[in-house]
């Protein structure tokens, strides 16, 4: 007998998967072929007839490059296309590059945050004013 799952916490998982999946352009046979399940088990996990081991679970969260947490949220935001990238950037950097940019990151908002944002002047074609 197939149990069934279809708990609150199944079906978000399942929604969370499916969303996360079609964002990253698999289908649900890349995916299980990519995770080395049946397509059937793709299927059900996201109908959340199933739950996947932790492992999977772990194993799904690598290859959409997303966390097991946003898989499990709630409510999951759409990150924007530059959030993304953004992502992505800091993904490839190492531990201390990665705080580094944080840092940097953090201050720039600051000064943001202080001084308000305003256009950008070109300077004219030969002049110094680099502002």
């Amino acid at each position: 007998m197939v149990k069934r799952y279809h708990s609150a916490l199944a079906r978000r998982l399942g929604q969370n998967l499916a969303y996360y999946r079609r964002r990253a352009k698999l289908t649900q046979e890349q995916l299980a072929e990519a995770i080395q399940v049946e397509t059937l088990t793709v299927s059900r996990y996201e109908t959340g007839a199933a739950l996947p081991s932790l492992v999977t679970l772990e194993a799904v969260s690598m290859l959409l490059r997303v966390s097991i947490a946003d898989l499990l949220e709630e409510e999951a935001f759409p990150r924007s296309e530059g959030e993304e990238q953004f992502l992505g950037t800091l993904e490839s950097l190492s531990l201390d590059e990665r705080s580094t940019v944080i840092d940097a990151l953090r201050t720039l908002a600051g000064f943001f945050r202080k001084h308000g944002s305003r256009p950008r002047r070109t300077p004219k074609a030969g002049s110094r004013d680099l502002d």
